[in-house]
Formats: C-alpha cells, structure tokens, sequence
C-alpha cells in the first residue's frame, strides 16, 4: 500500500523524473510537519525589553550586568525547560525545530555571560595588565565603561602643575567643570583658590604627549562673588583636580568621569558654606560639613558622614551610605546597591520606584538591599510602603504604618505604644509588644495561621481567621492583616 504523499495524476512516466519528483514532495510533506520552536522570538522580544528599559533610564546597564553575570545560567534551564514543553505538547502531531539563528543568539548569549563572569573575577588583573585599572577616575568593573580605543594603542604619559587664583571668601562661589577626573576639595586658608592638576595623557609619541600635556589646562572665569574653573580635559587626556579652598567658599562641583571628595577638617573647622555636587559616573565622598548638602549622581556610590545641615541626594545611585546627619534627609531616586542610613536627628524621607519610607528620626539605623529592610531604633511616626521585602523593624516606638507584599514583617516593639497599621500579602506577620502594653487590637489572616499571647478569642470563618479585643483596658488601635501569611502577637 502506498504511503502519502500520494503521486497525483500526470505522475512523470520516467522512472528518474518520477523519483526526483516523489523525493521532493516527500521533503515537502515532512518540512510542513515540523514546528518551529519559540525560542527565537522570546529571547529577542526579551532583549528588546532590557534594551528599552536601559535607554529609559529604568534599568541600569551596570546592575543589569551584575545580575545577568551571576544568573545566565538560568537562562538556559528556562530554554531547555520550553523546548521540553514544546516538544510534549506538539510531539505527536509535528516535530520541534529550532534553527539556527535561535542556536547562534543562544550561544552568543552564553559566550556574553562567561566574557562578564570572567571579567568580574579576573577583571583588576586584566585591568592592571592593560593599564586601565583606572580610567577618567572610575573603576571598570566590566571593562568597557568609559574606555576609549586609543588608550589601547598609546601609551600613558602624566606630569603634575600647580597653580592659584584669588577667590571670594566671604559669601562665595566656586563651581568647577571637569569632564574627565577626580575632584579632591581641602579646607585651606587665605583668599586664595590652589589647584594641583595631576594630569594623565594617552599618546603614540613624547612629542604628542607633552602637546597634549600643555593643552591641558585649568583656566579660571569671575563674575561677582562666582569664581568658575573650568578644565578642558576629554576622553584622551584627563585631570585629577586636588583643590585647597576656604571652607567658606560654597562649592558647586560637575563631574562625567571621575569621583568627587569633599571633607572638611574636623579638627580645625568644618566646611561652613553649602554644598552641590553633579557627578555623572564616579562616587561621591562628603564629610564634616556645616551647612546644607545637595547632590545629584547618575552611577556610583554615595557617601556622607558628619553634615549638620540638610542633605538631599537625587538620581541614580549604587551603594549608599549616610551617617551622622543634623539636618532633614531626602532621598530621591533609583538604587542599585545597598543603602546604609544611620543616627539621623531629623525626618528621613526616602522614594525609589519601589520603595517609599519616612522616620521621625534615626537613632539607629535602617538598612535597605535588595531583598531586606532592617530598622533598628527609629524614631515614629514611621511609614513603609514597598513590596518583595523582608522587614525587621526593632525598638519601634510610636504610630507606624507599613504596606507590603511578598515578604515577611517582624515587628518588635517598646514602650510607648502607638497606633498601628500592617498589611502585608503572601507573607507572615510577626508582631512583639510589651507584656504590660495596653492596646486594642483586630487583626485578620487569610490562608493562614493566627496566634496571640494575650488570650484573645480566634473566630474562623474559612478562610479567614480574626482576633480583636482589649488588652489591659484598651490602647492604641493595632491593625493587622496578612494575605496569604500567618500571623503572630507575641508578648
């Protein structure tokens, strides 16, 4: 009996015209069976997306790296886990084809996430090797960020000058431009602004170096009581910047490469005029500073420590670590790292895409990374609004208000009590409050357990489960709920 694809009428008589003819259609029939697979699109609507998101400013392409270098092979469990999928599904009427450009984006995805694993691990050495350890003042991590071809191909030439200008001390401004390098700022004394350029060229010749060498020059503008400083460094000759300045001198810096420091001297004389700083790709180092602190930073860590005015940092930070603060603190932006706030003495407002807090005041400390939220002694009323965290708050005195999803709350409280308000969804609920406290309380699970220390009648009505009532005569309201979470009340 024959077998499809059957020969149509009109079949060619001639036995070699015949098999061409039957071979072809049976290439045809069995082409037709097959299913391509989905692999291919996902992965580039899925590029297209990082993509996007990198160009809109909602990712950043160093985070996005970091994550990718630590978890590509995920990436390919998921591919395996579809073509599985696939091929169950479609098996017993098509067979799965992936072709090859699917193959090639896949394994061009692989070689990516072995180049950002081995440039993590080995990267200082390869750097050092190079001699690009260190370029326009920012470590690169990766290797790429900020590197220009030519270095590859010059050599690097450095010469230092040293040069003053006067300066208006009181009620002054300094505002330095400097493309590409380091900003060093000292409290000095006199009337006078002392620069030391540490300058750093790539160039194929000594001749071609020292040109660039003397191109490279600080040059000083004055309008008023405004002194600006303006260096005309670029991607192939940089300046690191050490300024002396009267601490009463305010200071506005820019930087695009380079880090940023800024200290006072403890001993002698904080830094008493304000201070903004602008850094496009570097850190950013503030200490002992007596009047208010304005920052903006698009990549790298933030530091402040010792600032009795207020501090504002906006825009797109790493690490963030601020300590010893008199004035207000506001926090605006996205972060990529960890941030480290601690003894704050005035209200603390913090707003990120996914996180929104606000504290009376820090005596301890709060601690906030991907994944945890830890406060330690921070002063109510408090409010927390974020979601995918674990929360630990201890010592909590005063009205606290926390939304969250996705992750567990533990609350540990201390005399005096004050009102407050949980809601957390898929996630357990943990609450500790003095033996002695008087409170009310009504607080509800759903798809969970409750337990109370204080003999609170439990009514169940599936699938919620409530509790309510007064403890030591009545108190302040303690409203809690849990989605999808247990909940505890503990003494």
């Amino acid at each position: 009996m024959a077998t499809p694809p059957y020969p149509p009428p009109g079949f060619p008589p001639d036995p070699r015209s015949r098999a061409r003819t039957y071979a072809y259609m049976q290439r045809a029939h069995f082409r037709a069976m097959r299913h391509r697979s989905i692999i291919g699109p996902l992965l580039m609507m899925a590029i297209g997306v990082v993509l996007l998101l990198i160009n809109t400013h909602r990712l950043d392409a160093a985070h996005f790296f970091d994550l990718y270098r630590r978890f590509w092979p995920v990436m390919l469990i998921a591919i395996g886990v579809l073509l599985a999928i696939e091929a169950m599904l479609v098996s017993h009427w098509r067979h799965v084809r992936t072709r090859g450009g699917p193959i090639w984006l896949i394994l061009f995805l692989c070689l990516l996430g072995i180049g950002v694993t081995v440039s993590h691990d080995h990267g200082q050495h390869l750097r050092s090797m190079l001699g690009l350890e260190k370029v326009y003042g920012v470590p690169n991590e990766y290797g790429f960020d900020g590197v220009a071809l030519h270095h590859l191909f010059g050599h690097k030439h450095q010469s230092s000058q040293q040069v003053s200008f006067p300066i208006a001390t009181s009620g002054g401004t300094l505002i330095i431009q400097n493309p590409h390098g380091d900003l060093t700022f000292t409290a000095g004394t006199g009337t006078q602004l002392q620069v030391t350029l540490q300058k750093t060229v790539y160039a194929d010749s000594d001749s071609n170096a020292q040109s660039k060498l003397n191109a490279l020059q600080a040059t000083v503008t004055t309008a008023g009581n405004v002194t600006t400083l303006r260096v005309n460094s670029d991607d192939s000759a940089s300046a690191d910047l050490t300024l002396t300045v009267p601490p009463t001198v305010a200071i506005e810096a820019h930087a695009q490469y380079g880090d940023v420091t800024l200290a006072g001297d403890a001993e002698l004389s904080n830094w008493q005029a304000p201070v903004t700083v602008d850094s496009q790709h570097g850190d950013v180092h503030l200490a002992n500073i007596a009047a208010p602190v304005q920052a903006t930073l698009q990549r790298g860590d933030f530091n402040a420590e010792h600032v009795q005015g207020s501090l504002t940092l906006k825009g797109r930070m790493n690490d963030v670590t601020i300590s010893d603060i008199h004035g207000p603190v506001i926090l605006d932006g996205d972060f990529f790292g960890d941030v480290q706030l601690e003894k704050i003495a005035a209200p603390v407002h913090f707003h990120s895409s996914r996180t929104q807090m606000e504290f009376a005041r820090v005596d301890g400390s709060v601690s906030l990374d991907a994944g945890d939220l830890q406060v330690a002694n921070a002063a109510c009323p408090a409010r927390i609004v974020t979601r995918a965290k674990d929360i630990a708050m201890t010592g909590v005195s005063g009205d606290v208000h926390i939304e969250n999803s996705d992750g567990d709350v533990n609350i540990t409280t201390v005399a005096p009590l004050g009102k407050m308000e949980i809601q957390n969804q898929r996630g357990d609920v943990h609450v500790t409050v003095p033996a002695n406290a008087k409170f009310t309380v009504q607080a509800s699970t759903t798809d969970g357990d409750l337990n109370n220390d204080f003999n609170l009648p439990t009514e169940n009505s599936d699938p919620r489960t409530t509790i309510s009532g007064s403890v030591n005569g009545g108190g302040p309201l303690l409203h809690i709920t849990a989605e999808k979470g247990d909940l505890e009340l503990r003494k």
